[in-house]
């Protein structure tokens, strides 16, 4: 069966894709001359979180998942418009680009939105090696194992020296 879905270019224009599972080893999918156009705020629906979507980051060539950060309307334009991932920070109730602090940014190379239109997929190139603020690639650098968390892997940089006390 064809998959057939939308996604956002960087232009915040709506294009069509198409997955035929013959070509699935090619890792590609295929876009369609059917693009349609419209705005990027359509496709997103921020009313079901009270005007925040989950934005789940993803590296664009390895496919590691990185981090988990929310967006609302003007993180998503902001976005668009600089190629760098910005989120609402639901804490310190403002905007925020990952990376404003230590230098390591995303630079977003394809956003992706899912059937509900409630979540975002953003696939990066996450500059200085680490996504999180504890110095780890990825946010997602503890499994559970039996009654407690365990880290593994190594930390790219330590927070102290890129963050202070």
């Amino acid at each position: 069966m064809v998959s057939i879905g939308f996604c956002l270019d960087l232009k915040g224009e709506i294009v069509e894709y198409v997955i035929d599972p013959a070509e699935r080893h090619s890792n590609a999918a295929v876009f369609t001359n059917r693009a349609t156009k419209g705005r990027h705020m359509e496709l997103v629906d921020f009313k079901k979180g009270n005007g925040l979507v989950p934005a789940i980051v993803q590296d664009a060539e390895t496919g590691e998942v990185l981090m988990l950060g929310y967006m609302n309307e003007a993180s998503l334009e902001k976005t668009l418009e600089t190629k760098k991932a910005c989120f609402f920070s639901r804490s310190r109730q403002k905007l925020w680009t990952k990376g404003e602090t230590s230098g390591h940014i995303q630079k977003v190379r394809e956003i992706l939105v899912d059937c509900d239109r409630d979540t975002i997929l953003l696939k990066v190139e996450q500059v200085g090696g680490a996504a999180c603020h504890t110095g780890y690639r990825s946010c997602f650098y503890r499994r559970i194992e039996e009654d407690e968390l365990r880290a593994f892997g190594e930390r790219v940089f330590d927070p102290k020296e890129v963050y202070g006390e």
